[in-house]
């Protein structure tokens, strides 16, 4: 039996390379408490009206044509040593298991952020976003980024650009003013300074003024306040929410000084035989990146649940090649007028990281556009 829990990105793409490559040899479930996977990278669309909320969500039941089995319910527990998952829908052994619970939100550990901070980080709060910007008249907007690590290190950079680019559209582009905000000291900095100080640039050539190494730590009704006592004044505010690993998880022990699950970082093993961890929920180290750990993705994700998928299969069938990730990835930057750059590396290359950053074009806006459809086709 081998277990799968959470039907995001890296838990989808393992139960279906597992159910593929297994053949029916062993038992694949997959747990999830949504009945529709999302698809997040859609957020910034939906955001700006160009997607409908249902144009981002699959139904799950589709992996039952597959011969995965699909079970609706939220993980309460996880028994590493007694190899069981107790969920609010039964109890379930496994022999091999997959944790790709993602990373949960913490708005209420920031003061004021649930009642006066909008974000794109799951679809309700993208369309109430949405509608604010629809609405909003003109004035100032605050973006930025709450606390580190969060998930898509581009995601609040594109959403600034976008933002800017919206209201530049709509003709308010002189009534509207975009002021940034991030504990890190460059944007996208496990790219690399030189990746970070050209997205800086850009930003800096669209008017967006930038504030590095702030910690936000209240949020009042017009007003972000930050560790340094330092404020920003908002009539609107956009801000990426704190994230924390699942309760369950951390219950079960799997957790570091990380505060997410520690990996081998080639298999994605965590201390326990059998138990893998990808995306969101494991911390991964770059020994020779520009950051301690490789930063949240989707894309990771995926590539994590590729090389978990086709090791385990080999044990189980005795058979085939085993892989090893090597922290390869890439994403697209969105900056508005159907124009995209893209990012793409090698995070575990050593003496460092091989990362570079392909300027905005049209071409990569429409390879951002056909990465969409073949994701919600191929994989659901």
């Amino acid at each position: 039996m081998v277990l799968v829990l959470g039907g995001g990105v890296g838990g989808l793409v393992a139960s279906s390379t597992l159910e593929k490559k297994l053949d029916g040899k062993a038992e694949v479930t997959l747990i999830e408490r949504k009945k529709n996977f999302q698809f997040p990278p859609s957020y910034p669309w939906l955001m700006l009206g160009m997607r409908k909320p249902d144009q981002t969500e699959r139904s799950l039941s589709a992996l039952g044509r597959k011969g995965i089995k699909v079970v609706n319910g939220e993980v309460l527990s996880i028994d590493p040593e007694v190899r069981t998952v107790k969920t609010s829908n039964g109890s379930f052994p496994f022999d091999y298991l997959i944790i790709s619970l993602g990373a949960e939100y913490a708005p209420d550990s920031i003061p004021g952020f649930r009642e006066h901070a909008h974000h794109i980080y799951d679809l309700e709060s993208a369309i109430r976003f949405r509608d604010a910007l629809e609405n909003f008249p003109g004035g100032d907007i605050a973006m930025g980024v709450s606390r580190t690590p969060f998930k898509c290190p581009a995601a609040p950079y594109e959403a600034a650009l976008l933002v800017e680019h919206f209201f530049r559209e709509k003709g308010l582009g002189e009534k509207v003013r975009i002021k940034f905000f991030t504990p890190e000291g460059l944007p996208l900095p496990s790219a690399g300074p030189d990746i970070g100080n050209e997205t800086a640039e850009l930003l800096k050539s669209r008017g967006i003024d930038a504030k590095f190494k702030v910690k936000l730590t209240e949020v009042r009704p017009s007003e972000a306040v930050f560790e340094d006592g330092s404020t920003i004044q908002f009539d609107l505010l956009f801000a990426v929410p704190p994230h924390k690993c699942p309760q369950p998880v951390v219950d079960a022990g799997l957790t570091d000084q990380t505060g997410w699950i520690p990996v081998e970082p080639s298999t994605m093993q965590t201390k326990h035989s059998g138990i893998y961890a990808v995306g969101d929920v494991a911390s991964v180290p770059t020994p020779s990146g520009y950051v301690p750990f490789l930063p949240k993705a989707g894309v990771f994700a995926h590539r994590q649940a590729e090389v978990v998928s086709q090791n385990i299969a080999s044990e189980i069938l005795g058979k085939g090649a085993k892989k090893s990730y090597d922290g390869s990835g890439e994403c697209f930057l969105m900056t508005g007028g159907n124009q995209a750059g893209f990012v793409k590396g090698t995070w575990f290359a050593t003496p460092h990281p091989d990362i570079r950053f392909y300027s905005p074009t049209r071409a990569r806006y429409a390879e951002r556009v056909l990465f969409e459809k073949y994701w919600m086709h191929r994989w659901l």
